[in-house]
């Protein structure tokens, strides 16, 4: 069944094991043509790293060995458990927004947009900051996730010395 889906470009049959029964589910059709195309394009690709990338792509968890080996060949980037395809793959597949919107920028362009709203503000509530930050985060992490990466950022300007807060409301340090 595998082998019949990816020679047809057709996403790969889902089996569910529950209550001593087996559920398999199996589309059809293309549901994903960027999927298709990176298939098309990597015919080499074995078996075994099709249900890896399939698995990437339906954003279900990996092993650490599996991500391991899809790192090695550099066919996933990405860090535990948000993985996503390389720029290379999104490239080949037309995919490139959604590269671009799954890779995190680094942390020094957030701080400066903390640090350029603080500037220009004086001070900003954690509301402000999550206004500012929230859509701006990788798509690969939930809203629980962006709110913690977002608490860390300000934690790390606070330690650089960079801002500093008043209960909740923050502001520039006025030791810089």
């Amino acid at each position: 069944m595998f082998l019949i889906q990816k020679k047809r470009y057709f996403p790969l049959p889902e089996y569910e094991l529950k209550d001593n029964r087996v559920q398999v589910t199996i589309i059809g059709r293309v549901a994903d043509i960027a999927y298709a195309r990176k298939l098309a394009e990597y015919p080499d690709l074995t078996l075994e790293h099709i249900l890896l990338l399939d698995r990437v792509r339906k954003r279900k968890p990996l092993t650490d060995g599996q991500a391991k080996h899809l790192k090695a060949l550099r066919l996933i980037e990405g860090r535990k458990p948000n993985y996503h395809i390389p720029a290379q793959l999104a490239d080949h597949s037309g995919d490139r927004a959604q590269y671009i919107r799954n890779r995190a920028f680094d942390d020094h362009h957030y701080k400066q947009l903390i640090a350029e709203y603080l500037d220009k503000f004086g001070t900003a509530r954690p509301v402000d900051i999550d206004g500012l930050l929230l859509d701006k985060l990788p798509d690969v992490l939930d809203v629980p996730q962006k709110h913690h990466k977002i608490k860390n950022l300000l934690q790390a300007l606070k330690k650089e010395g960079w801002i500093e807060s008043e209960g909740k409301i923050w502001r520039m340090s006025s030791k810089q």
